[in-house]
């Protein structure tokens, strides 16, 4: 009984000091049961942070087609299309100039061009910050950090954040005052058939950040240790 004990606390500390909240795939929980102990498979579908930063994102593969994923993107996920950024990125450099986009990457206007070539309708709006809270459509901006200058999709916009889709570093949010120093006040829109008004885009899942990684990946809780079959006859004091 004893080696039985701490067979079952060594498997507990494990799973505590991994910080996952359910064994890992492969691993053999153990239950215990009428029959007695047991052990049976637990199956966890997992995801890297990294992964995750990126849902409901295109990622942009080379340096300078953050626009060709912010248009696959808002094709994706608010159009329903079936695209990448490879086939944008192909389709844009037929009607843009090959040189100058390798040198300082697509424009504006090339994304202008390239949505009216597909059938939608592609615009560029001079305006305040304010009035980015009151956008029904995702959208992209042009932002500049430290001579950096980076299209990303925004997402949902507060009074003092806004939480953009970033082809490069996955889905984030800047506070109002980074994002005005960076952006040129252009907000670049596309309307075409097919629009989802509930799109993904516009309801970004929360910020990642190191305390909601902890409570989504935190030590089995007591309720959980009770629902593999540890009950009151099998209490531990640690």
């Amino acid at each position: 009984m004893r080696q039985l004990t701490s067979l079952i606390i060594g498997s507990l500390c494990l799973a505590s000091l991994s910080g996952c909240a359910t064994a890992p795939e492969g691993i053999q929980p153990f239950a215990v049961g009428q029959e007695g102990l047991r052990t049976q498979p637990l199956y966890k579908n997992v995801s890297s942070w990294r992964t995750r930063k990126f849902t409901n994102l295109v990622r942009q593969q080379t340096d300078f087609s953050c626009g060709a994923a912010a248009l696959a993107t808002i094709f994706n996920f608010a159009y329903d299309k079936n695209t990448s950024e490879q086939q944008v990125l192909v389709n844009m450099l037929k009607i843009a100039d090959p040189d100058v986009i390798r040198e300082k990457g697509f424009s504006l206007l090339d994304m202008k061009n390239y949505v009216l070539a597909v059938g939608m309708t592609g615009q560029g709006y001079e305006v305040e910050y304010d009035a980015l809270q009151r956008l029904k459509v995702p959208g992209i901006a042009l932002i500049d950090i430290k001579n950096y200058k980076h299209f990303v999709v925004v997402r949902k916009v507060s009074k003092d954040f806004i939480q953009i889709g970033d082809p490069a570093l996955g889905n984030r949010t800047m506070s109002r005052r980074e994002f005005e120093e960076a952006w040129n006040n252009v907000i670049f829109v596309i309307v075409g058939e097919g629009f989802d008004p509930d799109t993904v885009l516009l309801d970004p899942p929360p910020p990642l950040s190191a305390a909601r990684l902890y409570k989504m990946r935190s030590p089995v809780p007591n309720a959980e240790i009770y629902d593999q079959g540890l009950g009151p006859t099998y209490s531990f004091v640690f």
